[in-house]
């Protein structure tokens, strides 16, 4: 289960990123973006965890310079918000397998996953209130 949400969160992220970027016109960064989605992807197929810590810091950058150049902030927001959340489930992951057998790691997944949810609910609804006004 928490694969299946840190690959939908892998993918919201790139994609949100590369449909502002498209929007605005960019289709080289839409371009760069998918092709790192596809190299992110291999990355935690190969358990590369660390591509996930760079990311997120170059996911913030990304939306806070994009910005300025008058890409659509709620695809920005959306896409770091995304990135956030893959990072915290591939540090969660890690976690959740090295815990001994007598610890409950469904019921600590289930809660972790439910917090997310509801986090990304709150975020997307603030992207979606400042596209709004």
């Amino acid at each position: 289960m928490v694969i299946i949400s840190l690959v939908i969160s892998m993918l919201a992220s790139i994609g949100s990123f590369a449909w502002g970027f498209f929007q605005a016109g960019y289709e080289s960064l839409t371009l760069w973006m998918i092709a790192f989605g596809i190299f992110w992807l291999v990355a935690h197929w190969q358990k590369w965890r660390w591509v996930s810590s760079v990311w997120v810091v170059c996911a913030v950058l990304i939306a806070i310079v994009s910005v300025w150049f008058n890409v659509i902030f709620g695809w920005m927001f959306s896409g770091a918000l995304f990135a956030l959340f893959a990072w915290d489930l591939t540090d969660f992951h890690g976690r959740i397998k090295n815990l001994p057998p007598r610890e409950d790691a469904q019921g600590l997944t289930r809660r972790h996953l439910i917090r997310i949810g509801l986090l990304a609910v709150g975020g997307l609804l603030i992207a979606f209130l400042f596209d709004w006004f």
